[in-house]
């Protein structure tokens, strides 16, 4: 009887154990999604600046020429200094979105 319990105590603990060490659950929410709120986006002047490269600058940009909310007009600045750049591709973007204007 002393060997079917003491069997049983570890059975149970070894089960118990391996179950507890599965992924912890989030308390927290995630950066921007406080209060079940979604994250406002950034402006396009402080997107683009975060981007490195002229290609992932070229690819904001054709992204924005899709986007049917995007007004150029309120984004002037930002579109000539990217006219301006020595990248070509970037620079022909910009131009593009500055007529839309």
């Amino acid at each position: 009887m002393r060997h079917a319990t003491l069997l049983a105590v570890v059975v149970c603990s070894a089960f118990v154990i391996g179950c507890g060490s599965g992924t912890p659950v989030q308390t927290k929410a995630p950066p921007g999604y406080a209060n079940g709120t979604k994250p406002v986006p950034l402006p396009p002047e402080d997107a683009i600046v975060k981007l490195e490269t002229p290609e992932d600058r070229a690819t904001y940009l054709r992204q924005l020429s899709n986007d049917s909310s995007f007004e150029p007009q309120k984004h002037v600045a930002m579109l000539e200094k990217c006219a301006k750049e020595s990248n070509e591709e970037v620079a022909n973007l910009a131009k593009e979105l500055l007529e839309r204007k």
